[in-house]
């Protein structure tokens, strides 16, 4: 269920320190390539707001149970 195969996968971590050099506390990011969703999953765990846009459906789902596994509310916002 949690597989990610995304073949540019980010570490969570690194994107968490790459948004708060640039991103104000409670700002918005804006991924137009989501891929997978480390960025989305960062901006949750720092608190900042996030979008994400990516065309391919099957990595869309990836990246919505990973931002949901660290924010479950989520889920209510489709």
């Amino acid at each position: 269920e949690n597989e990610n195969f995304h073949p540019t996968v980010k570490p969570t971590e690194l994107m968490q320190y790459l948004i708060r050099l640039v991103t104000p506390k409670g700002g918005l990011v804006l991924d137009p390539f989501m891929g997978s969703g480390s960025t989305g999953k960062a901006c949750e765990r720092e608190g900042m707001n996030f979008v994400g846009i990516d065309e391919d459906a099957e990595y869309v789902e990836i990246a919505r149970r990973r931002i949901i596994g660290v924010a479950p509310l989520f889920a209510e916002v489709q």
